[in-house]
C-alpha cells in the first residue's frame, strides 16, 4: 500500500489539490477532492488504485 497526503485549497470556484512528489491537480467541489488526488497518483504514478492510500487535508 503506498501511502500520500493530498492538501486541497479553495480557490475561488474550484479546489487546487497538491500531493507532494506526484503533481497537483483540481476539483470542481469538495465532493470531488479525494476521487482526483487518487487519479492524480494512479495516472502519475502507474500505481493501481487498490493499491494507493490518499490522507486528505483540506486548507
Amino acid at each position: 500500500m503506498a501511502d500520500y497526503t493530498a492538501t486541497a485549497i479553495a480557490e475561488g470556484d474550484h479546489w487546487v489539490i497538491d500531493v507532494p512528489g506526484v503533481g497537483t491537480t483540481q476539483a470542481d467541489s469538495i465532493d470531488d477532492l479525494e476521487e482526483m488526488a487518487l487519479d492524480l497518483v494512479v495516472a502519475m504514478t502507474h500505481t493501481a488504485p487498490e493499491d494507493v492510500h490518499i490522507s486528505l487535508r483540506i486548507v
